[in-house]
């Protein structure tokens, strides 16, 4: 969780060190309010800054609700999956489901679902750090099913505990 919150704090503190001026000094306050910061930096700019963060906390949920998988912790996926289902309407029907679920395998299910839409997501974005596209071919049924990860080391959310290093990386994200 540790490596996490960094990547959602590096993610932001980047962004906003890459508007410095000249001289190194901080272009903006920290006090500064929001029709300050549209106003010196447009609203163009703004509003990527605005999306980088939204989506660095998003991920930060997801991979809180994966490592509660790992674990085979429903109560945490559900913990976690209350916060994520606030931020983005694309997610919010699975996130939804796996608050509402204390059944592990049901979480999966839509956790599976919730993957692939923020691959989708993560595949559009300048990533600050390096993310992994798993697969798992025993997932589900045999159906097999995939998950994001910040590390290479397999640790895989649909078979928890019972199998934690079933699966390969399929793609690297940069």
């Amino acid at each position: 969780m540790v490596a996490v919150a960094a990547f959602g704090f590096f993610s932001f503190t980047t962004s906003c060190n890459h508007m410095g001026n000249k001289n190194g000094e901080h272009m903006m306050d920290e006090t500064m309010d929001n029709s300050s910061m549209n106003t010196m930096m447009g609203e163009n700019e703004m509003g990527n800054l605005e999306q980088q963060d939204e989506f660095s906390m998003m991920i930060s949920s997801y991979f809180e609700i994966k490592d509660a998988l790992v674990s085979d912790d429903s109560q945490a996926a559900q913990t976690a999956a209350m916060k994520m289902a606030k931020m983005d309407g694309d997610i919010t029907p699975m996130a939804n489901a796996i608050a509402s679920s204390n059944d592990l395998m049901e979480q999966r299910k839509s956790f599976s679902k919730m993957s692939a839409v923020i691959y989708s997501k993560a595949k559009d974005k300048d990533l600050d750090a390096t993310m992994y596209w798993n697969h798992c071919p025993m997932a589900m049924g045999g159906e097999g099913a995939n998950w994001l990860s910040m590390q290479e080391k397999i640790q895989n959310p649909y078979m928890g505990q019972k199998m934690p290093g079933c699966g390969s990386v399929k793609e690297t994200l940069n």
